[in-house]
């Protein structure tokens, strides 16, 4: 019941709260207020472009119907927080998992439920340090957003649907904007690094009081915490596939890599990868530190074997046979603490990368064929 509480606080308050206020009006669920919130401003976009006449646009200009980027907005403004949704309802099933490897032996209210409400509430010690940091790259992006939606022609050139030309255009997506960068995407950033927090400080206290253990033939492959890079890469990879589209987007209309669409593109990668390294390397450091506790363990057992049989004075063949295969059954159990990942789902974050680049890479492969065509062609029809 508890659990349920927390997970109706968490997705009715802060960035939330207008969803909570359409379920109410409404009588419709989470998923539900994701689509008619998004289809609302999708609605209002689109009769702000038809009245300015923005549709379409001729030339190099680019009008609502040329640029997916918007859309693309549309689309993580759903799929994030049903992701988060997931990823909360996972975080409260992990306290199995936590008991398993000795990171939880009291109720999970306790030690998951409570600090994952205060660090919400902003009364954990280092919440309001990273709820600042998140709200302001919110508003310095719908700062600069806005600037340049003021100056078409000039900052890039051409002119775009919702520049201050298209004054309906311009103003919806100022309203819409704010509650995306400032209210709406701080909010689930915060509630993404709380659940990463909450999970990863068990692990440290647990590690640090001796507790932790790893599973080293557990099928996760990482010693039975395989449900922590879960909680960083699920919502990781949402991002990442909807970011891509307006990078991809920019690249295509600027034909170049110039400063637009590279700052999204630097933006995208740098993001994802603070994203990911932060939590995984704090996760890692906790890792190593178990497998260098329980490898040493295995090491002394196995080196009491080897004495008992060295230091016997008449060894028979029964004692050296169960020596040795004793010795040998430590190494391998060492073997297998030592393959232990020290960076799980790393091949997720080398794929997310690739993705998030094969924009850049394509324009700029297009870009060099543009260049050398007029060598490569006579050289083609040679052959």
């Amino acid at each position: 019941m508890r659990r349920i509480q927390c997970l109706s606080v968490a997705l009715k308050s802060g960035g939330f709260s207008l969803h909570s206020r359409i379920g109410r009006w409404l009588g419709v669920k989470f998923p539900a207020q994701c689509f008619i919130i998004a289809a609302i401003a999708a609605l209002a976009v689109l009769a702000g472009s038809m009245i300015d006449g923005s549709i379409f646009l001729q030339g190099r200009n680019i009008g609502l119907l040329q640029h997916p980027a918007i859309w693309a907005f549309f689309g993580i403004q759903i799929a994030l927080p049903i992701s988060l949704r997931y990823s909360l309802k996972e975080f409260f099933k992990t306290r199995n998992g936590l008991r398993a490897v000795g990171a939880l032996d009291g109720k999970s209210h306790t030690h998951l439920v409570r600090p994952l409400v205060r660090y919400l509430n902003l009364q954990d010690r280092n919440s309001k340090f990273v709820a600042t940091i998140l709200y302001s790259f919110g508003l310095t992006a719908f700062v600069w957003n806005t600037y340049q939606n003021q100056l078409p022609g000039i900052i890039v050139p051409y002119d775009f649907w919702d520049s201050k030309n298209f004054p309906c255009g311009f103003w919806i997506t100022r309203a819409y904007k704010l509650y995306l960068f400032v209210w709406l995407l701080p909010y689930i950033a915060l509630l993404h690094i709380a659940i990463l927090t909450v999970a990863l400080r068990l692990v440290r206290a647990a590690r640090l009081s001796g507790k932790l253990k790893l599973l080293p033939f557990h099928p996760d492959g990482v010693g039975g915490l395989g449900f922590l890079p879960g909680l960083v890469t699920r919502p990781l990879m949402v991002a990442v596939i909807f970011g891509t589209v307006p990078t991809a987007a920019a690249f295509y209309i600027h034909r170049t890599a110039d400063v637009t669409p590279m700052m999204g593109l630097t933006t995208l990668v740098f993001a994802t990868g603070i994203a990911y390294f932060v939590p995984i390397l704090a996760l890692r450091s906790d890792i190593v530190a178990t497998k260098r506790v329980m490898i040493e363990k295995l090491r002394w057992l196995q080196q009491a074997s080897f004495s008992q049989v060295f230091e016997s004075r008449k060894p028979d063949f029964e004692m050296l046979k169960s020596g040795n295969e004793s010795i040998d059954c430590f190494e391998k159990l060492c073997t297998a603490i030592k393959n232990i990942s020290n960076y799980p789902h790393l091949r997720r974050l080398v794929g997310l990368v690739t993705l998030a680049m094969t924009p850049a890479a394509s324009t700029l492969i297009g870009k060099l064929y543009l260049n050398l065509e007029p060598v490569i062609h006579p050289w083609l029809t040679k052959l």
